[in-house]
């Protein structure tokens, strides 16, 4: 039988040939059935495992001109069906970031915002516009503590984030996959009531100037950011620095960028943060790259 004979029908397209053939999705496959994962509108345009591979490489190559030890984890999501990341797997202390899944679980406990005592409401306030810790410990003691967090983290879907054997919140560990889905639930309704988001919102739209670093080297003319940032010496790390920066980035009318950056290893405070910013704008130019 000759590759011509009638019984015998073309092999099927593979996703990638579609894909960089530009064929659209819903017409892709024979009998009009759509690829998975894919919809019209995202019918050409690498993937998410390509996307992966150059910001893995990009940020290796530029890390390692930085001359330092400094190791860094990605995690950035356009819309909910795009998602690219770098070194996923490696685990960082948080540092302060941590409260953003503090403020989750306090927004998650009480029926509404009012309804959280006045003076916790504060403290929670001041954790997040401020990072203040003495504010965040207050907070995280109100709701029980370590075995609070321990069972929010079960909660919450978090399969990389463990609390510290001595239970300090700072020392919590996790990876860039856990952060998006913290941010997940604490900045969209589902978990929260809208009035609970909005409230999140407002506190991680208003973060004091001088901690507004990282994710928002990314933003572009128009756009805002949501963010909490960590930063932390670490002895487990022979006193080098942990710095992090976790971000929504949104814009009316626009679909929003979800970023999460962990670094461990900078030498200071100030080249961990001017390393996580130049990761931010290198994470934006790869994302941006994603079709929807």
């Amino acid at each position: 039988m000759t590759q011509h004979t009638p019984e015998r029908r073309p092999p099927m397209p593979s996703r990638r040939t579609v894909l960089r053939a530009g064929i659209p999705a819903a017409v892709a496959l024979a009998g009009g059935t759509a690829l998975y994962g894919a919809t019209a509108a995202s019918a050409a345009g690498p993937t998410d495992a390509e996307l992966s591979t150059e910001l893995t490489n990009r940020v290796k190559t530029y890390l390692a001109t930085t001359g330092t030890q400094t190791v860094a984890s990605v995690a950035v999501s356009r819309s909910t069906t795009r998602l690219v990341t770098a070194n996923k797997t490696l685990i960082h202390d948080t540092a302060s970031i941590v409260k953003m899944e503090i403020l989750l679980m306090l927004l998650e406990k009480y029926s509404s915002v009012s309804a959280i005592p006045a003076d916790i409401r504060e403290h929670a306030r001041q954790m997040i516009i401020w990072s203040n810790n003495d504010s965040a410990t207050k907070v995280y003691n109100h709701l029980g503590g370590c075995n609070a967090l321990k069972a929010a983290h079960t909660r919450y879907g978090l399969q990389y984030t463990k609390a510290s054997s001595d239970c300090r919140w700072g020392l919590t560990t996790t990876n860039v996959t856990d952060q998006l889905k913290i941010m997940g639930q604490l900045l969209y309704k589902g978990r929260l009531t809208q009035s609970e988001v909005d409230h999140a919102r407002w506190l991680m739209g208003g973060v004091a100037s001088v901690q507004r670093w990282g994710v928002s080297a990314a933003l572009k003319t128009g756009e805002k950011v949501w963010i909490k940032n960590g930063w932390d010496s670490r002895s487990s790390l022979g006193g080098l620095w942990v710095v992090n920066s976790c971000g929504i980035i949104t814009k009316p009318g626009a679909v929003s960028i979800r970023m999460a950056i962990l670094t461990s290893k900078a030498p200071n405070e100030s080249k961990g943060i001017a390393i996580v910013k130049e990761i931010a704008k290198i994470s934006r130019s790869v994302i941006d790259k994603a079709v929807l």
